[in-house]
């Protein structure tokens, strides 16, 4: 089957629509206000513009912008107040107070200034691409929360559907029960199947409250408690070998976590530079005015603080070893994005084939069974047990569609995590 017949094919099936996020609402007063509905794309929005973590992380930029300030301010001056007082030795030296007074300033040094706001930069541009990774990361744990929730509400939904029928069974045994047509045995095995129904049911129902709840504390504090999910078409499309090579090229380009490690590299490397430049000479003007009872004297110099002893041969030497380190990361990070997006190919074209198995005729043959054993258990042809075997199975294999389903579009996920998207 094609991708393009099979995503026309799921988007006429309103079983799926009904398993997987259809407007569930169920015992709501006529005055209380719909719960609103979000879409994928509107969620993944919001988290950009409300999610707290992003927001701690902008703070960190707007710290790390601060270091450019910071990189591109002058020395100050330094002052220096020295009163004294001059004694005569002589008769002919006049004594009293005297008073110096010096002005040191530092000259910058152009290159030491450029190294310093190369790695200020440096700096600014690594937490941009920290920022870029925590919102893949987020992106990639919404769309998981997204689609395991319309999981559980399919799950939920079917569940009730067959808690609904397995009363009607029970009640039905019952009655023949009470008839004498109908051993206590078979009532005893419906009432079974009714209470392991019920408590799978509200079990789905607390892990559907569990995952409404983690996908807000993603998106937002602002968040509505009771809302609906709508997919689009977008959200089920198959992605075709076109989209394979898109998105290796992507991860080439654009994984966060590539692009953090060569950002690192990139720090690193403008560290060493910054440390050449600190062993240079340091200049400073000097301006000396001195004053006594019987002269003034003033001097204009300067002084330079010569590299002799500490040239910072160790601080060079830690930055290349940062270098190295940082180049061995990003090696590293490349392998894992490259191998990680095969194994995330792969396992989303096998929950494809899974999929398309079970809707290709699993899941339907499943149902003929079903109606074939309620009818001929009808007839008196077969016993409960059959009829409960029967719609057992059927209720299996229409799970493992819905968990197909959700691994599918997980397998996307980690696919559009790895590319940066």
């Amino acid at each position: 089957m094609t991708p393009v017949r099979f995503a026309s094919r799921w988007r006429r099936q309103p079983r799926w629509v009904a398993l997987t996020g259809g407007l569930l609402l169920t015992g709501m007063a006529h005055a209380q206000p719909a719960p609103a509905v979000h879409t994928l794309t509107g969620l993944l929005e919001r988290a950009r513009l409300e999610s707290p973590a992003l927001a701690t992380s902008r703070a960190e930029q707007q710290s790390a912008r601060a270091g450019l300030i910071t990189a591109r301010a002058l020395p100050n001056p330094e002052v220096a107040i020295e009163p004294g007082h001059l004694g005569a030795r002589r008769g002919d030296t006049a004594a009293g107070a005297s008073l110096a007074v010096s002005v040191i300033q530092p000259l910058p040094n152009p290159w030491l200034r450029e190294a310093r706001q190369q790695t200020a930069a440096a700096r600014v541009d690594g937490t941009l691409a920290q920022t870029g990774a925590l919102q893949s990361q987020l992106n990639a744990a919404i769309r998981d929360r997204f689609f395991d929730l319309l999981r559980l509400r399919g799950e939920r939904q079917a569940l009730a559907e067959d808690l609904q029928l397995a009363e009607q069974i029970r009640d039905r045994i019952g009655l023949r029960t009470k008839t004498g047509e109908t051993p206590r045995f078979d009532l005893l095995r419906a009432e079974g199947e009714v209470a392991g129904v019920r408590k799978n049911l509200e079990a789905t129902r607390l892990r559907e409250r569990q995952a409404m709840f983690a996908l807000r504390q993603l998106v937002s504090p602002a968040l509505e408690n009771e809302f609906e999910l709508q997919l689009q078409t977008e959200d089920m499309r198959v992605l075709t070998d076109t989209d394979y090579l898109s998105l290796k090229y992507a991860v080439v380009e654009r994984n966060p976590e590539v692009l953090v490690a060569r950002q690192g590299l990139l720090t690193a490397e403008t560290q060493i530079e910054l440390e050449r430049r600190l062993a240079m000479p340091q200049v400073a003007l000097r301006v000396t005015h001195e004053r006594d009872p019987s002269m003034q004297l003033s001097r204009v110099g300067a002084q330079v603080t010569l590299p002799l002893f500490d040239r910072r041969e160790g601080p060079i030497a830690e930055a290349r070893a940062g270098v190295e380190r940082a180049r061995l990361a990003l090696e590293q990070r490349r392998f894992e994005a490259d191998t990680a997006f095969e194994g995330a190919w792969q396992a989303y074209r096998a929950a494809l084939s899974q999929v398309q198995a079970i809707e290709g005729g699993i899941l339907e043959r499943a149902r003929q069974i079903v109606a074939i054993a309620e009818a001929a258990y009808r007839l008196g042809e077969r016993g409960i047990l059959e009829y409960l075997d029967a719609q057992r199975q059927f209720r299996l294999v229409r799970n493992e569609l819905l968990t197909a389903r959700f691994e599918w579009q997980r397998a996307r996920t980690e696919l559009e995590r790895l590319a940066g998207r």
